[in-house]
């Protein structure tokens, strides 16, 4: 009977639990479920295990322990309250051994002497339940912002020396740590804030500006979830960068058997399907020690940017992104500046210059159906590598121009030739188009190289006979009318 009775209140904890709208933790006060969070009470502190784990150009690889309501824990680790503090925080699914997280605080540590704490939560991120992981957030945001309080009674630490730095749904645990804390923390950066649970709901429930002094955010992987988008599309932060448009990357869209043959069975497929979203981290880390300047131009949409109509900072200013974004000079007030870029899709994913191609078709052309384009960008100060322009059936009109955004890796200079070429998209049934050898007639091709106040203007005219498919054909400055080298 004793056993039976036991079993009943067991039973009866269980129901009450399921069934609770709040659960407290001492510390760190309630959370509710529902309404603007997620359907689940957060798992209790035990459960998720947050750990505190501080790294220094003393201990660069060995990790350091630190606890909250521990002074022995601080006072007998590496940690200078005179320092600088970055904390790195993971998203869904990770753990301390986040290869970003490792690569973060390499470059971090090889670049500036700070304490860099890598906030491992591990314990309440590893379910297939995401609607419970996201719950978990709350918890350890609250658990952030009592280390950092506990800190800054505890030594000299400043709110002005706090940066944190969150993937995923770590972007969101920084969110709520920055929220908690009286003042708030100087800066967070969120690399790609995860989407299923956060986007379009209230402040309070995720990132926002009012979270630190300054929030800035890079969105690579916006799509709708059911796409498979795992980051927010939303801006977030006082500056939202969106490179390549903030959704598919270039270099993601390799198949499934690519990423395994490079990065092996288990890697391979996990990239796959994160590879947008970890894309994020990747600029950010490549921030931190390359010397490009990351410079975001202001734009309404990616569709502006791509028909290039944002090729100057304008009266908003252009904004560098990564690690040196709080360097940017900001207008008082301003929140949710979008800033659009391209990049390549590989490390060095830097592009200094961007250029916009018009290509204006001849009046009295023939229609053309173009099947891919590429152009060379040469200049005064070197050239670009190949860029395909054109990737998926494009008509060509007559009388019509034709624009398309070309990032370069180097500094080119003054532009002084462009080299083209394309292939038509041919009909295999049709016999006609066997044999014929088509021409592309352009009035002019014209590029633009976007500044920060002012962009700059080259103009190249064609020969009449029109550039033949298939051929890499030089266009120069000034050749109208004359002939074209191929």
């Amino acid at each position: 009977m004793e056993h039976f009775l036991c079993a009943l209140l067991v039973l009866a904890e269980v129901v009450v639990a399921a069934n609770a709208q709040q659960v407290c933790y001492d510390g760190l006060g309630c959370f509710s479920r529902g309404g603007d969070f997620p359907d689940a009470l957060p798992e209790s502190p035990s459960e998720i295990n947050t750990q505190f784990l501080l790294y220094t150009r003393a201990n660069p690889t060995a990790e350091q322990h630190i606890m909250y309501d521990d002074a022995s824990s601080v006072h007998n680790s590496y940690f200078d309250s005179s320092k600088k503090m970055k904390i790195l925080v993971h998203g869904y699914m990770d753990d301390k051994t986040e290869e970003w997280l490792i690569l973060a605080r390499e470059a971090i540590l090889a670049r500036e002497d700070v304490n860099v704490i890598v906030v491992d939560w591990g314990g309440g991120a590893n379910s297939l339940n995401y609607i419970q992981v996201a719950a978990n957030t709350r918890v350890v945001g609250a658990q952030i912002a009592r280390f950092i309080n506990y800190l800054m009674q505890l030594t000299f630490l400043s709110e002005s020396s706090v940066h944190l730095i969150g993937h995923s749904l770590g972007a969101h645990i920084s969110g709520y740590a920055g929220e908690r804390l009286q003042p708030r923390p100087a800066r967070i950066t969120a690399l790609d804030a995860a989407e299923p649970g956060f986007q379009g709901m209230p402040t309070h429930a995720r990132l926002d500006p009012s979270d630190a002094m300054f929030v800035d955010a890079i969105h690579t992987d916006g799509e709708s979830i059911l796409s498979l988008g795992f980051g927010m599309s939303q801006p977030v932060g006082h500056l939202d960068f969106y490179p390549n448009g903030g959704s598919e990357q270039p270099g993601c869209e390799e198949s499934i058997l690519d990423f395994i043959v490079s990065e092996g069975l288990i890697d391979g497929s996990k990239y796959f399907v994160t590879c947008n979203h970890k894309r994020a981290s990747r600029l950010f880390i490549e921030s931190i020690s390359a010397s490009c300047p990351w410079r975001g131009y202001p734009c309404s949409d990616w569709e502006a940017f791509q028909a290039g109509q944002c090729l100057t900072c304008g009266a908003v200013g252009c904004h560098r992104m990564g690690y040196e974004a709080n360097k940017n000079t900001m207008s008082a007030g301003a929140e949710n500046v979008k800033l659009y870029f391209t990049t390549e899709g590989e490390s060095p994913y830097c592009h200094r210059e961007e250029h916009r191609v018009s290509l204006t078709m001849s009046a009295g052309a023939d229609f053309r159906e173009v099947q891919e384009m590429y152009v060379t960008l040469h200049g005064t100060g070197g050239s670009s590598a190949k860029v395909m322009v054109v990737e998926d059936d494009k008509d060509f009109e007559p009388g019509q121009t034709y624009v398309f955004m070309v990032g370069t890796s180097d500094d080119l200079g003054t532009v002084t030739s462009v080299d083209v070429q394309w292939e038509e998209d041919d009909d295999w049934y049709n016999p006609f188009t066997w044999f014929n050898s088509p021409t592309l007639v352009l009035d002019r091709l014209t590029v633009d190289t976007a500044g920060p106040n002012t962009f700059s203007t080259a103009t190249f005219c064609t020969s009449p006979s029109g550039l033949a498919e298939g051929e890499t054909i030089t266009v120069t400055v000034g050749g109208c009318g004359g002939p074209i080298t191929g």
